[in-house]
């Protein structure tokens, strides 16, 4: 939920500028890639490194909620969402938002013992249980915004909140119950889960089918085999859809590749029911990497707001209390209808999700008529809030040459795009340098760890961070006059091992991507201060000044240069300035 900050414009300005000037410290040069560019291809390790494991292991995302409280929510969160306001403005970039849970719909205090998981009817042992939160709230150079994630690696951003200077106080709090099938037939099965307490709302994850991943909870599924079918297909796709590659070395000579999506959140299909304020979204995604042979490798999936997630806005409601939008919904608090919470055990009805939620207007006296246009308006504006316009993910890959197919799908329109890839291999002996992560948003690396360990998201994803700073990846190319060029790099040195002191420097250029003539050409860059006691990796986040450049495209390239004399292969990496 969300409270608007109608006043605050010169405290956010401040905030802004002060983030900016901390981060922007941490950076001198910087690098991109472009969509579908040959040299978009990137460099990695590992010669026989093993694949993404499949298992069988089942993650169910849980919500639970208690109707009986929905009526009282305005009044009740008001207090902890004002504090939470309050804190948001109050902190500095190098302070964590850790917000109170200020939902009291969303029932507290429940532990595993509480809950009784199904599949085809025959209860299953639940392996493990956690809380989590699938939206946090990331503060960067540019301002903040709402991530969300409720898979391992996967992480959809959605989009600027600063410039409508609206504040989220309110996160949204689910628990994941693992579990290993007692009989893995082929095929889907149907999950159920019960919370031993009456009179709740369940909100839980419905299907399983075998083959599945956490990382391709789609596979098997229904918008799985749709999305199968448009990578399968010739249609061409009417979502603008960008794409970044960068593969990094990791332990024991492996590594991952790094994917990031950009999309225009504006151009995905959404549509809300002013009656019950509910979102209809259905944002799907699937990437297929191939071996030359055209066997799959690796494959990824993930679904923003599968339909039992619970995407009524109880807030739309409380925009208009909090903001006095219409006098004749200012006491229209919304009540919850929910015939299948009776009893004494509360059971997940995700076959037909959100559409359990019947939110009415209590009229008894029949005095108030709902201003439709209001509602409209009010859940229209929190458009921003739920829609995304980024995803990233990270798999892993041996050496090989591949290619990878991504499609996006909102249940409307499709975008796609395609790139090769190639993962060199590295036996871990000699100077290498990994590819260029483009970047135009940056953070506090210890803010960002401390405010995903209260969530407990994306637990596998792998930050790109170098000196403190947290360095994101822009799945978007093309930059503006003022907009910020950062790069993050990974140069690899096996001397540093035996001669912390040994010396490794990075050259770097801009060529005009069309006529190959070098227009700028910086000076090398002693890695020194990049060294960090016991490893041989330097992990480097610059910016690059591209001010001076006009409308174009451009290539960076850019080489590293060890202790004994040798340099690395130019890497490259392409980039637009509008």
């Amino acid at each position: 939920m969300m409270v608007s900050k109608m006043g605050r414009g010169n405290v956010a300005r401040a905030m802004l500028l002060a983030v900016a000037a901390l981060l922007y410290a941490a950076a001198l040069a910087a690098v991109v890639q472009t969509k579908g560019s040959p040299d978009a291809s990137t460099q990695a390790t590992s010669p026989e490194a093993h694949l993404t494991v499949q298992t069988n292991l089942v993650l169910v995302p849980v919500f639970v909620y208690d109707p009986a409280r929905m009526a009282q929510a305005p009044k009740g969160e008001m207090p902890c969402a004002r504090e939470m306001v309050v804190t948001f403005f109050k902190l500095t970039p190098t302070q964590p938002y850790l917000p109170k849970d200020c939902d009291v719909t969303e029932v507290q205090g429940l532990k595993a013992e509480d809950f009784r998981i199904f599949e085809d009817g025959a209860e299953q042992q639940i392996g493990s249980f956690e809380a989590a939160a699938w939206r946090t709230v990331v503060r960067d150079n540019l301002g903040w915004h709402l991530q969300a994630s409720d898979t391992p690696r996967g992480v959809w951003s959605l989009s600027e909140l600063s410039g409508l200077k609206k504040v989220p106080f309110v996160t949204t709090d689910f628990h994941t119950l693992a579990y290993v099938p007692r009989d893995a037939k082929e095929g889907c099965h149907k999950i159920r889960v019960e919370v031993d307490r009456p009179n709740l709302l369940v909100l839980a994850r419905d299907e399983y089918c075998t083959g599945q991943s956490p990382s391709d909870p789609l596979l098997g599924t229904r918008h799985g085999k749709e999305l199968e079918r448009i990578l399968a297909s010739d249609k061409r796709g009417k979502i603008p859809l960008s794409l970044q590659l960068a593969t990094f070395y990791t332990k024991g000579n492996q590594s991952f590749v790094d994917l990031c999506l950009h999309f225009p959140w504006n151009d995905l299909y959404r549509k809300w029911d002013p009656s019950n304020w509910t979102l209809y979204a259905r944002i799907g995604v699937m990437g297929v990497i191939r071996r030359e042979d055209g066997t799959v490798a690796v494959r990824f999936s993930d679904l923003l707001y599968p339909s039992y997630w619970p995407t009524f806005d109880q807030g739309g409601a409380k925009y208009i209390e909090w903001e006095k939008g219409t006098a004749n919904l200012s006491t229209g608090v919304p009540r919850l209808v929910t015939p299948s919470t009776g009893g004494k055990v509360a059971v997940s009805d995700s076959g037909t999700g959100n559409s359990t939620l019947a939110l009415a207007f209590p009229n008894v006296a029949n005095e108030i008529t709902p201003d439709e246009a209001a509602i409209k308006t009010a859940l229209d504006s929190s458009d921003p809030f739920w829609l995304p316009t980024r995803y990233e993910t990270q798999v892993d890959l041996p050496a090989g040459n591949y290619n990878l197919e991504v499609v996006l799908n909102d249940g409307w329109n499709i975008g796609r795009a395609k790139m090769p890839l190639t993962v060199e291999p590295y036996d871990g002996k000699q100077l290498a340098l990994s590819s260029v992560a483009l970047c135009k948003s940056l953070r506090s690396a210890a803010v960002a760890a401390k405010e995903n360990a209260q969530a407990n998201f994306a637990p596998q994803y792998v930050p790109l961070v170098s000196k403190d700073i947290l360095f994101s990846p822009s799945g978007d190319r093309s930059f503006a006059k003022g907009e910020p060029l950062f790069a993050y790099f990974e140069v690899y040195e096996p001397q540093l091992a035996e001669n912390p002191a040994a010396p490794v420097s990075v050259h770097m250029r801009i060529l005009d991507s069309n006529t190959g003539k070098i227009k700028e050409d910086f000076a090398p860059i002693d890695a020194a201060s990049y060294k960090q006691a016991g490893s041989s990796v330097l992990r480097i986040g610059r910016k690059i000044p591209i001010d001076q450049l006009p409308k174009g495209s451009y290539r960076l390239e850019m080489q590293a240069t060890g202790s004994m004399g040798r340099s690395t292969a130019w890497r490259t990496a392409n980039f637009t300035v509008q």
